[in-house]
C-alpha cells in the first residue's frame, strides 16, 4: 500500500515539474466560482502557506492585481486530469481582502523563510514556496508578486498614504 501511495506522490512531482499555468488555471475557475464579484482582469495568483499552531500550515491562494490582494484559504487538489482548487474547511481563516493601498510595510524574517506584510498596524506572516500545490515551480509568479509589493510601496510612498 506505501508503495502505491509513494509511486502517486513521484507521479504528481513529475506531472507537476512538466506542467505550467495549470495552478492559475485552477485558481481563476475557483475564484470564479466561489467569488464571482472579484473583478478576474488583471489578476494574478500565487500559492503561500500561513503559519499557524502547532505546526500547522493553511496553505492560501493569494489573488492580487495592483490595487486589491485576497487572501483565501484553499486545499490544492493536485492528481493529474482531477486538478482543482477548494474551500480549506478545515481552518480558523477565512477570507480576507487588503485594498494596496492598506499595506504599510514589507520584507523577509532574518532567514529569508518567511514574508511578513504590514496591514493596518497588524502583521502576517506567509510562506512563499517554490513549488505550488500541483508540484509546478512557481518562482515566477513569486517574482511578480515581490515585484507588485515593491512598486505598491513606493505608490504608496509617494502619496503619502
Amino acid at each position: 500500500m506505501s508503495v502505491i501511495a509513494l509511486g502517486i506522490v513521484f507521479f504528481i512531482r513529475y506531472k507537476g515539474k512538466n506542467s505550467k499555468g495549470k495552478y492559475t488555471e485552477a485558481a481563476m475557475k475557483f475564484l470564479a466560482k466561489q467569488y464571482p464579484t472579484i473583478d478576474l482582469n488583471h489578476i494574478h495568483c500565487v500559492e503561500s502557506h500561513l503559519p499557524g499552531s502547532l505546526g500547522r500550515v493553511t496553505p492560501m491562494l493569494l489573488a492580487y492585481n495592483a490595487d486589491d490582494m485576497y487572501m483565501i484559504p484553499v486545499l490544492p487538489f493536485p492528481f493529474p486530469g482531477l486538478q482543482k482548487i477548494r474551500v480549506c474547511e478545515e481552518t480558523d481563516h477565512e477570507m480576507a481582502y487588503f485594498p494596496m493601498t492598506s499595506i504599510e510595510q514589507a520584507g523577509f524574517d532574518e532567514q529569508a523563510q518567511k514574508f511578513i506584510f504590514a496591514v493596518k498596524g497588524q502583521s502576517i506572516t506567509l510562506k512563499l514556496k517554490r513549488k505550488n500545490g500541483f508540484m509546478e515551480d512557481q518562482q515566477e509568479e513569486v517574482n511578480h508578486f515581490l515585484t507588485t509589493i515593491a512598486q505598491v510601496l513606493e505608490k504608496n510612498k509617494a502619496l503619502n498614504v
